[in-house]
């Protein structure tokens, strides 16, 4: 698998119980069956129509729970969610009925937003890279409970280790930078940001 659920699937650790949460059409839970990264797979979404696509790829496997819910309304080791914008992510989390022990996380939009939650709610963030798919550029994450993590604002607009060398996050700022440039008294504050960390980044490499 490539592009941005390659980017996701890569994240993902063995657990017991392993929840796709928002499933749609079931490729990520079929990766992890096939892949035997849990003995129990929940596919999960808000739509039963989405539930019925991913029965149609996962049909062949047994030990899979279909759930039509909204958000996490079960238990389970780790969860997945992905397709979604950051905020929704953000509210799933933090209505949870019972938080996993994993977290791998692919937010559309708003991923700082993400970012915040998971330190709210004492988890540390362990992996946050970005990956590039159709012109499109997608923040990818994984979290796990301990607290304690005291992030500054670059590291939550651009993620966690944003120094780190990584061609897509380059492209990412040149991106935001080359935006923000066309109005650019409107987008001081953001210029600014982006600026800041193309400095640190460009410090980092040297």
């Amino acid at each position: 698998m490539t592009g941005r659920l390659g980017a996701v699937c890569s994240l993902i650790e063995s657990a017991e119980t392993v929840a796709d949460v928002g499933c749609d059409h079931g490729l990520v839970a079929k990766y992890c069956i096939e892949n035997a990264l849990c003995k129990r797979m929940i596919a999960a979404d808000i739509s039963e129509r989405c539930l019925d696509k991913a029965r149609a790829i996962l049909e062949p496997f047994e030990n899979v729970e279909y759930m039509c819910c909204d958000g996490i309304r079960f238990e389970c080791d780790e969860a997945i969610i992905a397709g979604m914008g950051g905020l929704l992510i953000s509210e799933i989390l933090r209505k949870a009925s019972r938080l996993p022990k994993t977290l791998v996380l692919c937010p559309h939009r708003n991923p700082d937003s993400v970012r915040r939650t998971l330190v709210d709610l004492g988890y540390i963030i362990e992996r946050d890279g970005i990956c590039k798919e159709r012109n499109k550029f997608y923040f990818v994450m994984r979290a796990k409970p301990g607290g304690g993590q005291a992030l500054d604002g670059q590291q939550y607009r651009f993620g966690v280790y944003y120094a780190e060398d990584c061609e897509a996050l380059d492209e990412y700022l040149s991106n935001l930078y080359n935006t923000y440039m066309r109005a650019p008294i409107r987008n001081r504050e953001e210029l600014d940001a982006v600026r800041a960390a193309i400095s640190v980044r460009n410090a980092s490499h040297k």
